[in-house]
């Protein structure tokens, strides 16, 4: 099997594997915990406040991604900020 440019596949999974630092494993998943956690209390905060009808759920549920994508973005530039600091970019 070949990849991009007639690498073979064993040679491109060698270079991957090298290339790999477990610190930017351990970063991605410090990160992913994290924004999981944003979604998952956003969403439960909005759906114990929903109150009316289908389309309050509707508006709830929207209400909840927009505010969910803006404080995933936040923790994100925050991240990078505390990364770069630490020099663990």
């Amino acid at each position: 099997m070949l990849i991009a440019a007639n690498t073979p596949f064993g040679m491109y999974l060698t270079s991957v594997t090298h290339s790999m630092v477990l610190r930017d494993v351990i970063t991605g998943l410090v990160k992913s915990l994290a924004f999981a956690t944003i979604i998952v209390h956003v969403g439960c905060l909005e759906g114990f406040r929903v109150r009316g009808g289908p389309d309050a759920v509707g508006r709830s549920a929207t209400s909840a991604v927009v505010k969910a994508t803006f404080l995933v973005i936040l923790a994100d530039v925050a991240f990078t900020t505390l990364f770069y600091l630490t020099g663990a970019h």
